[in-house]
């Protein structure tokens, strides 16, 4: 398999979990791959997840891979499925390299980037001695991840896996209709910001449609106003649809928490009713 070059002198390796700070977990995995590769610049792309959120997680790190050089390698760790017969994957996708289970995690990648190559992590040598059956990041995935950030060849982790039997969770953005788009929440960031489904690209017309509201099944509150940014009108606790700057539809309270006050969560689903004009 072919592969870009990594950079000796300061190769890049991104971490992703769902295991919070609390616990030592994250600084263990740093602690692995500082041992195996101890010029890599390791850097944190979050670990708050929501636990065994899968689909938030791969959303997120489709938004933030691109930012990251060339040759980068994603250690992601959001693994429900730990210990069973689930794979343990390196792929080869663009320009960079992801590490961690075979559930559907890297999706988006998949299907914004060529896959050049993937494998199993089977090759003993490339793991820790001792492999438990419930942290495959210290024992796998880590050390995997600091042995390509120092040069180690992609095949020479385990065998080659055919990428069209990697797999995926449903990543197809919704349609628009005429005059409606049956969507979902994607993911809530810290804010309480809702991020949607709808790609900003699906309604380049937002701020020049005559209305628009977004209907939740259950609840009674629709949400009609827009805003371009947050401070665009006033801080009246009222929820308002924006473009958020990952590329996706938003709903936001200024100063507030559009979950909370909306009763949402992630997963939930919504319709996008449409009026032009």
């Amino acid at each position: 398999m072919n592969q870009p070059a990594i950079s000796q002198t300061r190769p890049v390796v991104a971490l992703m979990t769902d295991f919070g700070l609390g616990d030592g977990d994250v600084g263990v995995m740093k602690g692995v791959i500082a041992g195996i590769a101890p010029e890599a610049n390791i850097i944190d792309m979050t670990h708050e997840i929501a636990p065994q959120h899968v689909a938030s997680a791969a959303w997120i790190l489709s938004i933030g891979y691109k930012y990251f050089p060339k040759g980068t390698v994603f250690v992601c760790v959001i693994d429900p499925g730990v210990g069973s017969s689930r794979g343990a994957l390196a792929v080869h996708a663009g320009d960079w390299f992801f590490v961690g289970p075979d559930n559907g995690l890297f999706s988006y990648v998949y299907a914004e980037q060529p896959v050049h190559g993937a494998v199993r992590l089977e090759n003993p040598a490339y793991q820790l001695p001792q492999v438990s059956s419930t942290f495959h990041g210290r024992d796998i995935f880590a050390p995997a991840g600091a042995y390509l950030a120092r040069g180690v060849a992609l095949d020479e982790l385990g065998p080659e896996v055919d990428a069209s039997t990697l797999q995926w969770i449903d990543v197809t953005p919704p349609e628009r209709k005429k005059n409606y788009i049956d969507a979902g929440i994607l993911h809530i960031d810290h804010f309480g910001n809702i991020l949607t489904t709808i790609p900003l690209s699906l309604v380049p017309d937002l701020f020049d449609l005559a209305s628009v509201s977004v209907e939740f099944p259950g609840k009674r509150t629709a949400v009609t106003q827009r805003r371009r940014f947050f401070a665009e009108d006033a801080d009246d606790g009222v929820p308002f649809i924006y473009g958020d700057s990952s590329g996706y539809v938003g709903i936001a309270v200024r100063n507030g928490s559009a979950a909370r006050t909306l009763g949402l969560s992630a997963g939930a689903t919504m319709t996008f009713v449409i009026a032009e004009k």
